[in-house]
């Protein structure tokens, strides 16, 4: 409890925190760390430490994360504590708005006990969009959020012990003498952070005392988060923690990823165990890509607006709507099977609520009738005949060979646009942009006799005990070349 403390009582109560950041967590922000949490917040605790920490998801990865920089911000003079991640949206929405939680928490918790206001965090520092800064001196105390890309890769440049160069523009220069132990690094989903960013940074990396703080699921294999928990352990403090071994995670929540995606897949590896991807040969598309999708800030937009629906044929199946606009997937709805008429129904009405330009249906089996009613309609609808014969393409980059069927040509379509064009799914909800990236993640693929490609079908994704990827199978639908769809609609229904 904090009572009556005056201004000499407070300065020595943050040399007794600086020395046990457990304490500081528990009595500072009202945080009662798990084991996980405890261990590593333990880890970052020594001068120089360099801690990596891979997990599944929820285990309080970025609450553990706030409390060290609380604890760097409060405990030490003039720090400097530079947060990056491969995207603004996962430093804003993630860690700042994590860092702002626990703030109003430890001010609650000093007005419960009567802590003098000068004394309340929100009183000591203040908290804005990419910055945390010491009121008294914002300058040189500080945290500051910063997007590591790698057509951008000085996230982490410019900060030293002493001569701190701070360039927010790349033009500004501030120098400060900073207490050595007073830098602290921190790698918000380390797994995504590209290796040009930690060159750029090796100096500021190095300094006499500075920390390194890495955390994130480990989406793959290659790479310096990587590297820190493989050929370069030793000069690591490396931490994995499971979904299973957390009190915060649902204990189901891993069971729901088996049964969708099947045990031992690089979902459930990644998202609930905290293991690295397996190295498939056979695996189309890969779980760093499209994990990364999910939080990506979205581009600008462009091209057409395609509506693309897949309609279900059993009884297991969903029907899905889903809307791409260049790189961006902007809608999905999910809908349990329904007749011709309610689905065709649904899909005009979608169209034109989310302003698509036109609609493609996989028009195979019961998709017919939903194609001809849309026509009837006079909808721009575009029939997909998946079992077709796919065209001639150019050759793919990663698969020596030419795609079998239309289906397999747009898998192959939907896995160079994952690889080459940094797709968004951030628009989505959370659990559909999960549910996304997994059915992706999913298929296997194999060469036929003549050498053609063949993407695994819905009906041998069952056998292996996956759920059908209709998600996945719909935006494929919005990469069908228009005029081969046209031409073998027109073929097919004359």
């Amino acid at each position: 409890m904090l009572t009556e403390i005056d201004l000499d009582g407070y300065q020595q109560l943050r040399g007794i925190w600086r020395r046990d950041i457990l304490l500081y967590a528990k009595q500072r922000l009202g945080l009662n760390p798990t084991t996980q949490q405890a261990d590593l917040l333990k880890a970052i605790e020594p001068e120089g430490a360099k801690v990596s920490a891979r997990a599944g998801h929820g285990v309080g990865k970025s609450g553990s994360v706030s409390a060290a920089v609380w604890w760097m911000l409060e405990c030490f003079d003039f720090p400097k504590i530079p947060c990056t991640a491969p995207s603004a949206s996962q430093l804003r929405d993630v860690l700042w708005s994590e860092l702002g939680k626990w703030a109003r928490k430890s001010d609650a918790m000093s007005r419960s006990q009567g802590l003098p206001q000068e004394l309340w965090l929100s009183n000591l520092f203040t908290v804005n969009q990419d910055r945390i800064a010491d009121k008294g001196s914002p300058d040189q105390w500080f945290a500051v959020a910063r997007t590591a890309r790698k057509e951008n890769p000085d996230a982490l440049q410019g900060f030293h012990a002493s001569g701190v160069r701070i360039s927010e523009d790349g033009t500004s220069v501030e120098e400060v003498a900073t207490e050595e132990g007073s830098i602290m690094f921190v790698v918000e989903e380390a797994s995504g952070v590209d290796d040009k960013i930690f060159e750029v940074a090796e100096g500021a990396l190095s300094s006499h005392g500075a920390r390194l703080l890495m955390v994130g699921n480990p989406t793959r294999n290659t790479g310096y988060f990587a590297r820190s928990h493989k050929q370069d352990r030793a000069d690591f403090t490396a931490l994995h923690f499971r979904c299973n071994d957390s009190p915060l995670v649902d204990p189901s929540y891993r069971e729901r990823l088996v049964r969708k995606f099947g045990e031992g897949s690089n979902v459930v590896r990644v998202r609930a165990d905290g293991e690295f991807p397996k190295q498939d040969d056979d695996t189309l598309i890969s779980i760093d890509d499209v994990e990364a999708a999910i939080s990506r800030d979205a581009p600008s937009t462009g091209g057409d607006r395609r509506l693309g629906v897949d309609v279900a044929r059993f009884g297991d199946d969903r029907t899905v709507f889903i809307l791409r606009a260049g790189n961006v997937v902007e809608k999905c709805k999910v809908v349990a099977k329904q007749d011709t008429m309610a689905t065709a129904g649904m899909a005009k009405a979608l169209r034109q609520e989310w302003a698509a330009d036109e609609i493609y249906v996989d028009a195979n089996g019961v998709g017919a009738g939903v194609v001809d009613r849309l026509v009837e309609e006079g909808e721009p609808v575009v029939g997909v005949m998946v079992s077709e014969s796919a065209p001639e393409r150019t050759q793919w980059s990663k698969i020596d060979g030419q795609p079998f069927k239309l289906r397999d040509h747009l898998w192959m379509e939907v896995a160079e646009w994952v690889r080459t064009e940094e797709p968004s799914f951030g628009q989505l909800d959370k659990e559909v942009a999960d549910d996304l990236a997994g059915e992706l993640a999913s298929p296997r693929y194999r060469i036929d006799s003549s050498g053609r490609i063949v993407v695994e079908s819905k009906a041998d994704m069952k056998k292996r005990g996956l759920r059908s990827p209709d998600i996945a199978d719909a935006l494929g639908l919005t990469f069908a070349p228009k005029d081969f769809d046209l031409n073998t609609y027109l073929k097919a229904y004359g």
